[in-house]
């Protein structure tokens, strides 16, 4: 059964990827505040409960509204014969779901405005007759507000409502501006990926009425750089060693994969052998760094990350792999390059 129902709403594709650099802006917000990030485990957890029925709703809505096209493009879809009866079951207890916070958040304007707008923009992105998914840009930018912008903007607002602070505009604006830039170019990237089948099918997407190099352009010279921008002046404002240090480690890792592994950097064209850029410090170095920067002056936030790690282990594991192979290779050929050298 729980196989069955990860199955349906695509629990896979979003529960590391989309959540956790979500949950970050909670972290980051708390460590900008000075806050306890184990004191405010109430907020931590209420943001959480609160992403997965919109996480649902889109995974569901999705396939639902999809179904025609996948099936023209040989895609699967999740939604092929089930009933209208559980389709509409479906629906209604992810919006139940969804309703609950709506009412919990009813005289935080703020908290209200940036939920119910990313509910909204998922509606708008899937749902005929207005379905901007097929409609170019304005499909790419419904994609990244209703993934990353408002769900980012409700993290910021709910960590200062749970310290009871007011919110920075300089944090919020830095932090909206990482979120729309990362998910504009996150929704490029996956419009790539899928343009010959959105051809196939007929899906007016912005990659499919455009030559390739026109979206790929528009992910880095347009997202990329407002996703940086935003990303510096979060660093700037948090004063912490540590997510400096977790760059670094990216940046190391990027350079041993060119050298080792003949991988290719991208930012948002996917091209063969490739990895995403800055992706595995978004979904692990950045949250680890800020736990651990948390933990310095609130020690029980040791507990947190371990909770962190337990919840979402799964991307953390990879990056450890890769790490280990990579070290290992480099020892390899250090100790094979000392013997050439000895003979």
């Amino acid at each position: 059964m729980r196989d069955g129902v990860a199955a349906v709403l695509r629990a896979g594709e979003w529960w590391d990827y989309k959540l956790v650099p979500i949950l970050t802006f909670f972290y980051a917000t708390c460590l900008l505040l000075g806050s306890g990030i184990g004191e405010l485990w109430g907020g931590a957890v209420l943001l959480l409960l609160s992403l997965l029925p919109g996480a649902a709703y889109v995974s569901i809505i999705n396939d639902i509204t999809d179904v025609h096209d996948d099936l023209a493009a040989g895609k699967r879809n999740r939604m092929v014969g089930r009933s209208a009866a559980f389709r509409m079951i479906a629906i209604l207890l992810t919006l139940a779901g969804g309703a609950i916070f709506f009412w919990l958040w009813r005289h935080e304007r703020l908290l209200l405005a940036c939920y119910g707008a990313a509910w909204i923009a998922f509606t708008l992105y899937s749902v005929p007759p207005v379905r901007l998914k097929a409609r170019g840009l304005a499909g790419v930018l419904a994609d990244a507000c209703g993934a990353h912008l408002f769900p980012t903007m409700v993290a910021v607002a709910l960590a200062c409502a749970s310290a009871q602070q007011p919110v920075d505009p300089v944090w919020l604006s830095a932090a909206a501006a990482w979120a729309l830039g990362y998910g504009l170019r996150g929704n490029l990237w996956h419009q790539l990926l899928d343009r010959e089948r959105d051809i196939a099918a007929g899906v007016r997407t912005f990659a499919e009425r455009h030559p390739p190099h026109v979206a790929a352009r528009l992910g880095t010279w347009l997202a990329f750089p407002l996703e940086v921008a935003g990303l510096a002046i979060l660093l700037w404002k948090m004063a912490s060693l540590l997510p400096l240090l977790g760059i670094a480690a990216h940046l190391c890792f990027c350079y041993r994969r060119m050298r080792l592994w003949q991988m290719r950097p991208v930012i948002a064209d996917p091209k063969p052998g490739f990895f995403i850029f800055l992706h595995e410090y978004y979904d692990v170095l950045l949250p680890l760094s800020v736990l651990a920067a948390s933990a310095v002056t609130h020690p029980a936030d040791l507990v947190v990350l371990g909770l962190h790690l337990l919840l979402f282990h799964r991307r953390a594991l990879v990056v450890a792999e890769d790490a280990w192979k990579l070290v290992g290779k480099s020892v390899k050929m250090h100790v094979e390059r000392r013997l050439i050298r000895g003979r």
